[in-house]
């Protein structure tokens, strides 16, 4: 069922576009769901930020690209802020006010049994929406935390029926602030589900680079910053196209047009891709072998899930700034923190005989949950059987400290 598409359905999954990964956990929730319900469940996706069911906050969402990109520190500034009891309060009565009106129609219209809310900012008004069925079985509110270690509390206001999140380390995290243990569910974060299978063979790779204009044989760095193309990806590819090392370079510069543009008006010494936004990067992810860039929750699951080695570089104020220390620790990346760091990382994995590319992809996809989408989906479509899963569900081999 496509965006905002107004028609009942068993499950309704509300998301915003601030950012893409709220909108791609999204739609991996609905491929999954519609994968593993065989056609029988009906799901739909909507945003109350898109004109045809409500403009009141749409101002919001278009702000989210210009000030991450230009003021990281002055977001993360309301980040915390706004993730204070005493502040908090006060935005949900603004977005109860400018969401619960359009929020509660297109419930009503939809008149689900299962609500999924993707985005931490939505939640008071997913749950208001939801209790106002007329019915006596209003729908199970559950919430898919898109945050890899911490997050905002309005994650857990209100408490949902389920929360799904991504890492040993963000489901502890809901335990300390509350949350019961019976309610919380460690699927990882629901991803493309076509990066399931792992990362490409061969020759697979060889036909993707081939088909994308790529060479075939040199070590191929994919350059992102989310959706929003946030970070110092300009810094990033300068530092590359100076190093006369053997590699290939494709910037993913998503909303960014100024970063677009100059990539486009200066040809470098390294060959270079630019790409305007993209809805999915899953064919430039499996024909690459490193992914340099900030720590974005949905960029390093998609890019751990097909085994690319991870160069984090920064990470947003708030919610992913612990992002670089769990990659790191788990053996999947490196933390680049200056020119030389970057360009002596790069030549190492630029060297076939380095091991150094090889010990960051096993490290990836042992961290890596490609399944998550369709773990998610089974907590979700347990609601429409009657069930209501209980305990945290661990990954197997994995405890509950990680």
């Amino acid at each position: 069922m496509s965006l905002n598409e107004p028609d009942r359905a068993e499950v309704l999954v509300w998301t915003v576009g601030t950012g893409g990964g709220h909108r791609s956990v999204a739609e991996a929730l609905v491929q999954a769901l519609t994968t593993r319900g065989q056609g029988r469940v009906r799901v739909a996706v909507d945003d109350p930020t898109e004109a045809r069911i409500g403009r009141t906050a749409r101002s919001l969402a278009r702000a989210y690209g210009p000030l991450v990109r230009t003021s990281p520190a002055l977001w993360g500034l309301l980040f915390r802020g706004f993730s204070r009891r005493q502040f908090s309060s006060g935005l949900d009565r603004f977005l109860l006010h400018q969401l619960v009106p359009a929020m509660s129609e297109r419930t009503r219209i939809r008149s689900p049994r299962v609500v999924v809310n993707c985005h931490p900012l939505l939640g008071p008004a997913a749950h208001a929406a939801a209790a106002a069925d007329p019915t006596d079985s209003p729908p199970a509110l559950v919430t898919v935390m898109t945050d890899l270690v911490g997050g905002h509390l309005s994650w857990l206001s209100p408490r949902p029926d389920a929360i799904l999140t991504a890492t040993s380390q963000a489901s502890e995290w809901c335990l300390r602030h509350g949350l019961p243990a019976n309610l919380v569910h460690q699927t990882g974060l629901p991803i493309d589900p076509s990066l399931a299978s792992g990362p490409a063979g061969p020759e697979e790779r060889r036909e993707l680079r081939r088909r994308l204009g790529l060479n075939l044989d040199s070590l191929c760095v994919l350059i992102g910053g989310g959706a929003e193309g946030a970070g110092h990806l300009k810094r990033l590819a300068s530092w590359v196209d100076s190093s006369g090392l053997p590699v290939q370079v494709v910037v993913a510069c998503g909303n960014n047009r100024r970063l677009l543009s100059w990539l486009q008006l200066h040809p470098g010494l390294v060959p270079t891709v630019a790409l305007g936004f993209q809805p999915s990067l899953t064919p430039w992810l499996r024909a690459a072998d490193v992914y340099l860039g900030k720590a974005g929750p949905s960029t390093l699951a998609e890019a751990a899930a097909v085994g690319l080695a991870l160069l984090v570089t920064d990470a947003l104020p708030g919610q992913e700034e612990d992002n670089d220390t769990a990659v790191v620790a788990a053996g999947a990346a490196r933390r680049i923190q200056s020119r030389a760091g970057l360009l002596e990382d790069l030549a190492r994995l630029a060297r076939r005989e380095d091991p150094l590319l090889g010990e960051l992809r096993r490290g990836a996809l042992l961290w890596a949950r490609p399944d998550a989408a369709d773990q998610a989906a089974e907590v979700i479509l347990s609601f429409l059987d009657g069930a209501r899963p209980g305990a945290v569900r661990l990954p197997p081999g994995r405890t509950a400290t990680g």
